[in-house]
């Protein structure tokens, strides 16, 4: 089974004719506040052009590239749904072209062409209406779960296709909570810090009940090119920032006796096989992290453009006619 991270979420699965894309994320997010950290501007989109399935895990727009999508990827490839309530994740890809489904029951393995896949939804209220969800694949010798940022309560249902040979999952913060609140600075600080602690308690707890041989910690954080962002990028390990990145949090897995960690990457590639994992890196990881600050600002200078590009205009911000936006929401409320 071959890998390829193509960057936050994103994989290329590989094995014999299947090929699997999953959550491809390039294109800036959230009126251009996240990009995707380390760049992956450098991997050639024709390799991602014709994958024969497609796996969204959810709607969020760090995992559904519309653009990309659209612009990029082969529209004739099947599209793995997850069992949700509701259609919006097939709707969204209908609307970008996508034509050919198959919708999986939740928790329960499909078999592909040789390859079994199992999606396990996550539907509770804490996930939002547009939920989340997991995927593990099986080639019948090696056994991989991506489970991107999905958080299901009940971990043992990871396992319905383990053991894994290798098991991908978030760490880092991706929210907005509590930067974005008007609080003291004492009581921000702490809050982050309670935060930061859960999150890496809840990934470490993870990596525990799946048991896999490799861990692989992806899904973030992302990079905040934006200057009024910028401070956001946690470059000195402060205790108080959620979104740590994966060197710190593989330090943290050793702290607490755990040996499998590996870093991967943007443009990583894994070739898996029974009892043996090899890591190539299209770039050197010290070229990321040597002087992450300085990374980050070559990062900035290179999307400069395209950052301005996606900034919200004064008149989406003043409303159609006008009018206070703050005001008018006061007094609807």
């Amino acid at each position: 089974m071959h890998v390829l991270l193509t960057g936050h979420a994103g994989l290329l699965i590989s094995t014999g004719d299947t090929t699997i894309l999953c959550d491809p994320w390039f294109s800036p997010a959230y009126l251009g506040s996240w990009f995707p950290f380390p760049d992956n501007a450098g991997i050639d989109p024709a390799r991602l052009a014709a994958p024969r399935y497609l796996y969204i895990s959810h709607l969020h727009k760090d995992h559904f590239d519309r653009r990309f999508l659209a612009e990029h990827v082969d529209k004739s490839a099947t599209v793995l749904l997850p069992e949700f309530p509701v259609d919006d994740l097939r709707a969204a890809l209908e609307e970008v072209g996508f034509h050919r489904f198959v919708t999986t029951r939740n928790g329960v393995p499909v078999d592909l062409d040789g390859v079994r896949v199992m999606i396990v939804a996550a539907t509770s209220p804490s996930d939002g209406p547009i939920g989340d969800s997991v995927l593990a694949v099986d080639d019948g010798e090696c056994r991989l779960l991506n489970q991107n940022d999905c958080h299901p309560r009940d971990p043992s249902v990871l396992g319905r296709l383990g053991p894994y040979d290798l098991h991908l999952l978030q760490y880092s913060g991706a929210i907005w909570y509590p930067m974005v609140y008007r609080l003291d600075p004492g009581a921000k600080a702490e809050l982050a810090r309670a935060k930061r602690e859960r999150q890496v308690a809840r990934a470490l707890g993870y990596i525990r009940a799946v048991g896999a041989a490799r861990v692989v910690p992806f899904a973030g954080p992302p990079a905040f090119l934006d200057p009024a962002l910028f401070a956001l990028n946690d470059v000195g390990r402060d205790p108080a920032n959620i979104f740590l990145d994966q060197p710190q949090f593989l330090d943290m897995m050793a702290a607490a006796g755990m040996d499998q960690g590996v870093l991967a990457v943007a443009g990583s590639e894994l070739e898996l096989a029974p009892g043996r994992l090899e890591v190539t890196h299209a770039v050197d990881p010290a070229a990321v992290w040597g002087d992450k600050a300085a990374y980050l600002r070559a990062y900035q200078e290179r999307r400069k453009a395209q950052l301005e590009a996606e900034r919200p205009q004064p008149a989406l911000a003043a409303g159609r006619g006008g009018e206070d936006l703050a005001a008018a929401l006061a007094a609807w409320w």
